[in-house]
Protein backbone atom coordinates (compact mmCIF):
# COMPACT_ATOMS: atom_id res chain seq x y z
CA UNK A 1 0.00 0.00 0.00
CA UNK A 2 1.38 3.48 -0.99
CA UNK A 3 1.25 6.02 1.46
CA UNK A 4 -0.63 9.51 -0.12
CA UNK A 5 1.53 11.79 2.32
CA UNK A 6 4.99 12.85 1.50
CA UNK A 7 7.63 12.85 4.06
CA UNK A 8 8.60 15.76 6.17
CA UNK A 9 12.28 15.29 4.70
CA UNK A 10 11.26 14.95 1.06
CA UNK A 11 9.62 17.99 1.33
CA UNK A 12 12.10 20.19 2.86
CA UNK A 13 14.99 18.95 0.51
CA UNK A 14 12.34 20.04 -2.63
CA UNK A 15 12.15 23.56 -1.10
CA UNK A 16 16.16 23.75 -0.52
CA UNK A 17 15.91 22.27 -5.12
CA UNK A 18 13.50 25.36 -5.27
CA UNK A 19 15.61 27.76 -3.75
CA UNK A 20 18.67 26.81 -5.68
CA UNK A 21 16.59 26.82 -8.95
CA UNK A 22 15.22 30.41 -8.20
CA UNK A 23 19.14 31.36 -7.23
CA UNK A 24 20.69 29.71 -10.44
CA UNK A 25 17.91 32.12 -12.34
CA UNK A 26 18.82 35.00 -10.74
CA UNK A 27 22.74 34.31 -11.66
CA UNK A 28 21.57 33.50 -14.95
CA UNK A 29 19.81 37.17 -15.25
CA UNK A 30 22.53 39.17 -13.32
CA UNK A 31 24.96 37.40 -15.98
CA UNK A 32 22.58 38.49 -18.96
CA UNK A 33 22.63 41.95 -17.61
CA UNK A 34 26.32 42.15 -17.63
CA UNK A 35 26.41 40.19 -21.14
CA UNK A 36 23.62 43.30 -22.76
CA UNK A 37 26.41 45.56 -21.83
CA UNK A 38 29.31 43.39 -23.19
CA UNK A 39 27.25 43.32 -26.68
CA UNK A 40 26.67 46.86 -26.44
CA UNK A 41 30.62 48.04 -26.20
CA UNK A 42 31.33 45.02 -28.96
CA UNK A 43 28.76 47.07 -31.29
CA UNK A 44 29.60 50.21 -30.52
CA UNK A 45 33.43 49.41 -31.08
CA UNK A 46 32.00 47.21 -34.00
CA UNK A 47 33.89 44.12 -32.48
CA UNK A 48 32.35 40.49 -33.52
CA UNK A 49 29.65 39.23 -31.81
CA UNK A 50 31.72 35.98 -30.78
CA UNK A 51 34.78 35.33 -29.60
CA UNK A 52 35.78 31.64 -30.19
CA UNK A 53 38.83 31.68 -28.40
CA UNK A 54 37.29 33.48 -25.20
CA UNK A 55 34.74 31.07 -25.67
CA UNK A 56 36.87 27.93 -25.69
CA UNK A 57 39.17 29.38 -22.55
CA UNK A 58 36.01 29.59 -20.82
CA UNK A 59 34.31 26.55 -21.12
CA UNK A 60 38.06 24.74 -20.30
CA UNK A 61 37.69 26.54 -16.93
CA UNK A 62 34.27 25.38 -16.49
CA UNK A 63 35.16 21.91 -17.41
CA UNK A 64 37.75 21.84 -14.81
CA UNK A 65 35.26 23.59 -12.16
CA UNK A 66 33.01 21.46 -12.83
CA UNK A 67 35.57 18.46 -12.08
CA UNK A 68 36.87 19.80 -9.11
CA UNK A 69 33.08 19.82 -8.05
CA UNK A 70 31.49 16.45 -8.44
CA UNK A 71 29.83 17.78 -11.59
CA UNK A 72 29.37 16.44 -14.78
CA UNK A 73 31.47 17.93 -17.67
CA UNK A 74 28.64 16.86 -20.35
CA UNK A 75 26.16 18.84 -18.62
CA UNK A 76 28.55 21.80 -17.98
CA UNK A 77 29.79 21.95 -21.90
CA UNK A 78 26.02 21.73 -23.06
CA UNK A 79 24.41 24.46 -19.96
CA UNK A 80 27.10 26.91 -21.01
CA UNK A 81 27.17 26.19 -24.18
CA UNK A 82 23.92 27.22 -24.53
CA UNK A 83 23.92 29.80 -22.47
CA UNK A 84 26.68 31.47 -24.26
CA UNK A 85 24.95 30.72 -27.80
CA UNK A 86 22.11 32.78 -26.26
CA UNK A 87 25.14 35.99 -25.12
CA UNK A 88 26.37 35.51 -28.38
CA UNK A 89 22.64 35.72 -30.57
CA UNK A 90 21.79 38.98 -27.95
CA UNK A 91 25.09 40.54 -29.69
CA UNK A 92 24.41 39.68 -32.95
CA UNK A 93 20.68 41.39 -32.78
CA UNK A 94 22.51 44.67 -30.54
CA UNK A 95 25.34 44.85 -33.63
CA UNK A 96 22.51 44.41 -36.30
CA UNK A 97 20.64 47.77 -34.70
CA UNK A 98 23.64 49.58 -34.83
CA UNK A 99 23.68 49.14 -38.86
Amino acid sequence: MVSTSVPAELLLLRDGIDEIDAEILKGLARRFELTQRVGELKASMDLEPFDGAREAEKLARLRLLAAELGVSGELTDELFSRVMREAVDNHRKLRAQRG
